[in-house]
């Protein structure tokens, strides 16, 4: 008797413990509530962002917003990414070696970095039919006796004795190739071959190695991106804050 008393509380327990395992285990999917309210620490004075009203009282979409993402958000795995992922308060060095960890993962990095290029699509031989000789594209016998690979020489960055190898070719290239270079980024693929981005894993160019606008002129930073997003928003709909007088309307005085 004695043995079977032990066993009802202990069975009793497991029960309890597999029923709580199984509700846990079905809310999880289930969809979690939008935040009502977001507070926004801001130099200028907080901001105490309305999300719930502006979501379902104005029906606004959420990609209207958060435009990383074209599907409802209606979980915290989907949710959406943090601004400061992309629009860094500033383009500093310690942005640029620890905004990679503030996405889920690697898949996230080409809507930024969204082209990488391999190997040259070059035919040496077909030029050789077009150049008067080597120096046309290598540097003459007073420099290299002999014609030899421009890797020798010409390091990845420029220093102040030589060009990186990519300013080195282009400008060796761009003497005959006028044409491809001035149509810009859309000639890469003329002469680069492009590599797969959704399968990538490798390190990722800097910006300005094929934008010559600066950084800050390709993604704006944090508080440029939210006054264009509220703002532009507001004026559009011709209600809110959106006006140059308009600040206090937002943010709080400090």
């Amino acid at each position: 008797m004695r043995s079977k008393t032990k066993i009802f509380p202990v069975m009793a327990a497991t029960i309890v413990l597999l029923a709580v395992a199984i509700v846990g285990y079905v809310r999880s999917g289930q969809s979690q509530p939008m935040p009502v309210r977001i507070l926004f620490e801001n130099n200028g004075g907080k901001v105490v962002f309305s999300h719930l009203v502006h979501h379902r009282d104005y029906g606004i979409e959420c990609s209207r917003c958060h435009h990383d993402r074209s599907q409802p958000i209606v979980t915290p795995e989907d949710g959406a990414l943090a601004c400061g992922s992309c629009h860094p308060n500033d383009f500093d060095q310690n942005f640029v070696d620890n905004h990679m960890d503030s996405f889920p993962n690697e898949s996230y990095c080409v809507r930024c970095h969204h082209v990488e290029y391999d190997k040259l699509n070059f035919d040496h031989k077909a030029h050789t039919e077009y150049a008067s000789d080597c120096s046309d594209c290598h540097h003459g016998k007073e420099i290299e006796p002999e014609p030899q690979k421009c890797t020798n020489c010409h390091a990845e960055k420029s220093t102040d004795e030589l060009l990186s190898m990519r300013e080195a070719g282009h400008e060796s290239c761009g003497q005959c190739h006028e044409d491809m270079f001035d149509k810009g980024l859309s000639s890469c693929k003329s002469c680069h071959i492009q590599k797969d981005m959704t399968d990538y894993d490798g390190d990722f160019s800097a910006c300005n190695q094929c934008h010559e606008a600066e950084t800050r002129e390709l993604v704006l930073p944090r508080m440029n991106a939210f006054h264009d997003q509220c703002m532009s928003c507001h004026e559009e709909m011709g209600a809110g804050p959106y006006g140059p007088d308009h600040c206090n309307q937002c943010h709080i005085s400090r």
